[in-house]
């Protein structure tokens, strides 16, 4: 994927002052993201994204709660969002594959695991704002779609070939 760029693009981060915050913030600056606004509320968070027009948000996964509701469901179904198709991305230092099926189910584009590499942000980011998931709308569910396109086969010279199943071999005594 060819380098792109973020100098218009404007993140938003959601989360209290920590260490993880502080690498997100680093890896912006160094893909030359044009703004990064930190703000440490879900209600402020909320706020924002009612008046001002992000290209994505990263929230922490310990700011879940935007009064009753959780922060990625009220930022996707409340009407006065401008943009409630803006991807979401939760970070948290551990991730159970319960806590990404629930976020998942709230409707957050991903999931991402601190410590994250630079790279793989960065990836992320691209993919996310560049080749946008088509979004599902439906009673229980705004989001994008949970199905992941299937990669294409590998198509190259070493590629691994299937070995046909070895015979049984039977070892009974006569």
């Amino acid at each position: 994927m060819e380098r792109t760029d973020f100098s218009r693009h404007r993140v938003l981060l959601v989360g209290p002052k920590s260490h993880a915050l502080h690498l997100l913030r680093s890896v912006m600056t160094i893909a030359e993201v044009g703004k990064v606004v930190h703000v440490e509320e879900a209600s402020r968070a909320l706020e924002l994204l009612r008046m001002e027009h992000f290209h994505a948000v990263f929230y922490d996964g310990k700011v879940n709660r935007a009064g009753e509701r959780p922060f990625v469901v009220a930022a996707r179904r409340n009407e006065a969002m401008l943009n409630p198709t803006l991807p979401i991305f939760v970070f948290q230092e551990r991730a159970r594959r319960r806590d990404v099926e629930k976020a998942r189910d709230f409707g957050v584009t991903d999931v991402l695991t601190i410590p994250i590499s630079p790279r793989t942000l960065v990836t992320k980011l691209q993919i996310a704002t560049h080749r946008p998931r088509p979004f599902v709308v439906a009673t229980e569910f705004f989001g994008p779609d949970r199905r992941v396109p299937a990669r294409p086969a590998y198509r190259g010279s070493d590629r691994r070939k299937r070995l046909a199943k070895k015979a049984k071999m039977d070892f009974t005594l006569i």
